[in-house]
C-alpha cells in the first residue's frame, strides 16, 4: 500500500551550544542517461506477494525490507495473513552485482509469517497486520531500508530504521498526521543460518515525539563517505524536508544529534513546524533513496514526485547533504500497473552495485500494482540505468 509519508559527506561539527555556519557550496550537477535503460526483470520470492521493498548491503548480500506482504497459495493467489513488514535476502556475484535467474532476481529467507519490524503491544499486535478491532490499523511500514552504521571485525552488522507509527483507517486516512516515530535496531550475525534474517528490536517507540518533532530518518538516510556520520532526512505532514546528523556510534543517543536550521547546524531540535528547516530541492516530494555517487562526487536522491502513483523517476544532486540541491528532473518512466494505485515506492538500489570498474550505473525498483481477474498483485520491476 502507498505510504502517507522513502547524505552524505559533510564535515561533522561537534555539538556546541551555538550554531555553526557552513561555508558556501558549489552548484550541483545534472545527470544525463546514457542509452536506453534496461528492464532486467523482477525482484521476487514466488511464495510471497510484497509491497514497497527497499535494499541495504549487509554481509555481502542484499537485504530487502518490504511493507505489506501476503503468502501466495498453491493456486498463485495471495492469501491471508497480511504481514505488515517482511525481509529477504538476494545474492551478489564476486563483483558485487545482482545474480539473476533468467528475468528474476530471487529473494529468499525465513520470515515465519511474522513482521520483520515487530509490532508493539499498543499497535494491535495480536495479528501480523496491526489490525484493530475498531477497523483501524497500525501500519508499521518502512519508507526506507535499514541504515548500516557498523560492520564489526567478526562480520556482525548493525543497522537502524526509523518508522512512523502510522494509525490509519481502511481508506488509508491518517488518524494522526504526525505520529510518534519509532527507532528499530537491526543486527546481522554472520554465524546465523544462511536463510535466517537479521534480529530486530525496538530501541524507542517514540524516538521522535508526535506533533512536536520532525521524523528524522523516516524519509531517508545515509552514512558519510568516511563512515563517521549518519545524515537523516525527515518529512512531516506539511511536506517540509528537514535534516539531522549524528555520529554513527551514537544513533540511540538523542543528545548527540545536530539539526540543520536556517543554514546552520545546531544541537537544539527544532519544532515540527519551524519555518527555517526546509532543505530546498532535497527531493521531488515523494518516496525515494539518498546515496553517494563516486563518479559524480555528489550526493544523489532518486525517487518519485509527491502525490504520485506513476513510475516516473526523478533525480537531484548536491555536493553536500544540506545542498545546494539542483531542481529535481525526470529522467525515466517505467511501466505503470493497471490498478488505481498503479506504481509507487520508487527506489534506487546502490546495494546492488553500479560503480565497479569505473561504471556509473544505478539499479531502480518500484512497486507495480496490477489487478488480474479481479485479484490484486504486487511486483517489483528491476531496471538498470547507465549515466553519461
Amino acid at each position: 500500500m502507498i505510504s502517507s509519508a522513502t547524505l552524505l559527506t559533510a564535515l561533522f561539527l561537534s555539538a556546541t551550544s551555538t550554531a555553526t555556519v557552513l561555508p558556501p557550496r558549489v552548484a550541483a550537477v545534472n545527470p544525463v542517461v546514457s542509452g536506453t535503460p534496461q528492464v532486467l526483470g523482477v525482484v521476487s520470492d514466488p511464495t510471497l506477494d510484497r509491497d514497497s521493498c527497499g535494499s541495504s548491503l549487509i554481509g555481502g548480500r542484499v537485504l530487502w525490507a518490504c511493507r505489506d506482504t501476503e503468502p501466495v497459495g498453491s493456486d498463485g493467489i495471495p492469501t491471508l495473513p497480511v504481514i505488515s513488514s517482511t525481509a529477504s535476502w538476494s545474492d551478489l556475484d564476486s563483483s558485487g552485482l545482482p545474480v539473476l535467474d533468467g528475468s528474476t532476481y530471487p529473494m529468499y529467507g525465513n520470515n515465519n509469517e511474522e513482521p520483520f519490524y515487530p509490532l508493539q503491544a499498543d499497535e494491535c499486535d495480536d495479528n501480523s497486520a496491526g489490525g484493530c478491532s475498531d477497523g483501524t490499523r497500525y501500519a508499521i511500514w518502512p519508507d526506507t531500508p535499514p541504515l548500516v552504521t557498523n560492520t564489526a571485525a567478526d562480520g556482525t552488522v548493525t543497522a537502524y530504521t526509523w518508522i512512523r507509527k502510522a494509525h490509519i483507517t481502511d481508506s488509508l486516512t491518517d488518524l494522526a498526521p504526525d505520529p510518534d516515530t519509532s527507532l528499530y535496531k537491526v543486527v546481522y550475525s554472520p554465524s546465523a543460518a544462511h536463510d535466517a534474517l537479521p534480529a530486530v528490536t525496538i530501541v524507542d517507540e517514540a524516538f521522535w515525539a508526535a506533533d512536536e518533532q520532525v521524523p528524522y530518518g523516516a524519509y531517508g538516510s545515509i552514512v558519510s563517505a568516511d563512515g563517521s556520520t549518519a545524515y537523516l532526512y525527515g518529512k512531516g505532514s506539511s511536506g517540509t524536508i528537514a535534516l539531522a546528523k549524528v555520529p554513527v556510534g551514537s544513533i540511540e543517543d538523542k543528545t548527540q544529534y545536530q539539526f540543520y536550521e536556517n543554514g546552520s547546524w545546531t544541537p537544539t531540535p527544532p519544532s515540527l513546524n519551524a519555518s527555517d528547516i526546509n532543505v530546498p530541492n532535497a527531493s521531488a516530494g515523494g518516496q525515494g533513496t539518498y546515496f553517494f555517487s563516486p563518479p559524480w562526487e555528489r550526493y544523489v536522491w532518486i525517487g518519485q514526485a509527491g502525490i504520485s502513483v506513476s513510475a516516473d523517476f526523478f533525480v537531484t544532486t548536491a555536493p553536500a547533504p544540506e545542498g545546494p540541491w539542483a531542481a529535481p528532473v525526470q529522467f525515466y518512466s517505467a511501466e505503470n500497473g493497471n490498478a488505481t494505485l498503479g506504481a509507487y515506492s520508487l527506489q534506487a538500489n546502490p546495494a546492488l552495485g553500479g560503480f565497479e570498474d569505473g561504471a556509473n550505473d544505478v539499479y531502480l525498483t518500484y512497486t507495480k500494482n496490477d489487478v488480474i481477474n479481479g485479484v490484486g498483485f504486487y511486483s517489483t520491476p528491476l531496471i538498470k540505468v547507465s549515466w553519461e
